[in-house]
């Protein structure tokens, strides 16, 4: 099985993109269900930052300046803190995840983070197995050729990308905990 549209196999930015999109349908096939907690965490800091700049114009409209200069510095105060605090969980936390899945019936979570490094068409892969409860953790960095995941017509083999991020996920399985 193929993806429905070809891309040009010679641009990294639609490589990557086809790759990334492809990950929750290989993962729903390892059983693992797309969690949302990061991205929702991250919006929910955006939002805020959205409503304090609105608050802020809101005020600046509707009363004269000698009545809002206390809320105003308020407002810039809470506007710095929410964005150090979007950058923060950009840069440390979040960090390049573009898949979280949890395994159904179970405390496993897989966290997925890729990227191409100085334009060659070398996938790296990069993941973290976390069991809840316990403090076990598996890592497993990995390298794809992305000649053996698309056709020569620039088609996604899903097939192939399965049978890579399964034998990737069973080497993570037999690692021992970190």
């Amino acid at each position: 099985m193929s993806s429905a549209k070809p891309i040009n196999v010679y641009s990294i930015p639609e490589l990557n993109q086809a790759l990334d999109e492809a990950l929750p349908s290989v993962f729903a096939r390892l059983n693992y269900e797309r969690s949302y907690a990061l991205l929702d965490a991250k919006l929910y800091i955006g939002y805020s930052i959205a409503v304090v700049a609105g608050l802020s114009f809101f005020l600046d409209k509707k009363f004269e300046r000698d009545q809002i200069v206390t809320y105003q510095k308020l407002l810039v105060g809470a506007y710095f803190v929410l964005s150090l605090l979007f950058w923060y969980f950009s840069r440390f936390i979040e960090k390049g995840t573009v898949y979280v899945g949890k395994r159904r019936g179970t405390k496993e979570e897989i966290y997925v983070k890729t990227k191409f490094e100085k334009n060659e068409p070398l996938y790296l892969v990069e993941l973290v197995q976390k069991k809840k409860g316990e403090n076990s953790k598996k890592e497993l960095k990995a390298k794809l050729e992305v000649n053996k995941v698309f056709n020569e017509s620039g088609y996604l083999q899903n097939d192939a990308y399965f049978k890579w991020f399964s034998e990737q996920h069973n080497v993570l399985d037999t690692k021992k905990n970190e």
